[in-house]
């Protein structure tokens, strides 16, 4: 009996130090291009859930996450225009939004627009799919690896990425971003009202720009990100972008679900 309490005990100790020690991820980037589609949307805007459910869409004409990354930005300019305060909006998103405009040589931002891999696509509905296969028949201009350790609450990012070309390895820089799938928000004011959206790639972080060495060599970045009590691990998903901030043109990406392994 007591032989057998001792194996329990020590079970339940490897079993906590597991625990305590994480979970942890890890991904590589391709050979080939995946293309990257930021979307910029609000609650409070009408014509915004058309694009949303265009984006959901693409799984079902081949476009699997093999060859689309997908970053859903949610701005704050029309939160005090359209009656409802959008709660994932953040002033850094619509920054990003107004960035991505002047690299476009554009002077206005508007809801929903969308980028795909630094270029705006106006008529994302037409186009939109040629865009992505386009960008997936180049080679990658930049290498990318990550690797997430869990801790406690906390995620432990490592990041090494590899620029090549002297135009990209003068120009670009990294951005990381946490998205979260399956997040329902019931609306109660403004062009949407009454209606529930069921939010995907919706991001919850956005760091950077890191800098990257200039002579080709490889990058090396940690970071630590704590977790919001509300996010759901299971839907979590971390993002690694290389973009030339002289043409914003995106190098390459890469996504890593937080998936239980």
């Amino acid at each position: 009996m007591l032989k057998m309490r001792t194996v329990i005990l020590l079970i339940s100790s490897l079993l906590a130090s597991a625990s305590a020690f994480g979970q942890q991820w890890q991904a590589e980037s391709a050979d080939k291009q995946v293309a990257v589609l930021e979307l910029f949307v609000s609650e409070g805007c009408g014509l915004c859930p058309a694009a949303e459910r265009w984006v959901d869409q693409l799984p079902e004409q081949g476009i699997t996450e093999n060859e689309l990354i997908v970053l859903g930005f949610h701005v704050d300019y029309l939160d005090d225009k359209k009656g409802w305060i959008d709660r994932f909006a953040k002033p850094r998103y619509t920054e990003r939004q107004r960035q991505m405009a002047r690299l476009n040589l554009y002077q206005t931002v508007f809801t929903p627009e969308i980028f795909i891999s630094g270029e705006v696509v106006h008529n994302w509905r037409e186009h939109g799919t040629d865009v992505i296969e386009f960008i997936n028949s180049f080679d990658s201009e930049a290498d990318i690896s990550l690797t997430v350790k869990k801790t406690d609450e906390t995620l432990n990012i490592d990041t090494e990425v590899t620029v090549f070309g002297d135009e990209n390895q003068a120009n670009s820089q990294l951005y990381l971003a946490l998205t979260e799938d399956n997040i329902i928000s019931e609306i109660h004011g403004g062009d949407n009202i009454g209606a529930v959206f069921n939010h995907q790639n919706l991001v919850r972080r956005w760091l950077g720009p890191f800098e990257l060495n200039s002579d080709g060599d490889p990058t090396q970045i940690q970071n630590s990100l704590p977790l919001e009590p509300s996010w759901k691990l299971h839907d979590l998903t971390l993002v690694a972008i290389v973009q030339n901030l002289d043409n914003a043109y995106v190098l390459q990406g890469l996504s890593l679900p937080l998936k239980a392994q």
